[in-house]
């Protein structure tokens, strides 16, 4: 089964190398330090082989989420290769203009008249997935590869997923949001239309019954979908 691009291979070089949950570390070890780091640094401070550090970056500098330079007056021998992680976009930065429509359909949507504008907002959530966003069904899947994809499909749109697992549940953590200024004006909205959207692809795919849910802002600053087995 295979998901469409969003927006084409760029997007897909810039999102997807975070349904990594390695590559998400080091990120967040390269934004939480104040100064560039080594590879070496990075192995040590995340408790990883320094080739699958490499490894990782690699991927992050391509997707042009890490910045490498080399190192300036080094004490002795070749310069090492410094890393830092490239600015995100603030939280309030100017919205595009996508952005600016999307704030003025929530903010019609959910005060027009005729009929819930939640459950409207979750079944055009579903359209949307059962419509563009996926191929033919395949025959029934894990709710591990259910998970999987639907990982993939956040880290294309933009969420910075991270795939958490238990025996009882699946847990997609959605660290950002492409559309937080909307979503945080018209909560029940836009979650619902992502709740919508992660249902669509679950029946599309075929997959396992589940009892799934979005928990919106689980934290100041993330969302959870949860997958259980039913």
């Amino acid at each position: 089964m295979a998901i469409r691009k969003g927006t084409g291979a760029g997007r897909t070089g810039t999102h997807a190398v975070l349904a990594s949950r390695r590559r998400v570390q080091l990120l967040d070890a390269l934004r939480a330090s104040p100064t560039p780091m080594t590879v070496g640094e990075l192995a040590a401070l995340c408790e990883l082989h320094v080739t699958t550090v490499r490894f990782h970056l690699d991927a992050l500098t391509s997707a042009g989420l890490v910045s490498a330079e080399p190192e300036r007056n080094p004490a002795r021998g070749r310069p090492r290769r410094l890393y830092r992680a490239l600015a995100p976009l603030e939280p309030g930065h100017a919205d595009s203009g996508y952005q600016g429509l999307a704030r003025v359909l929530a903010a019609h949507w959910a005060g027009a008249e005729g009929g819930d504008p939640v459950s409207r907002a979750e079944a055009a959530g579903r359209a949307w997935a059962l419509d563009d966003l996926t191929g033919t069904p395949g025959s029934p899947r894990s709710i591990e590869d259910a998970a999987s994809t639907l990982t993939t499909l956040f880290a294309e749109m933009g969420f910075d997923p991270e795939l958490e697992s238990t025996s009882e549940e699946m847990r997609i953590r959605l660290h950002a949001c492409p559309f937080e200024s909307v979503a945080r004006q018209s909560p029940n909205v836009v979650c619902a239309l992502h709740l919508g959207l992660m249902r669509g692809v679950l029946d599309r795919l075929g997959a396992p019954e589940t009892d799934n849910r979005l928990i919106p802002w689980e934290t100041p600053q993330t969302c959870v979908a949860h997958l259980a087995r039913r």
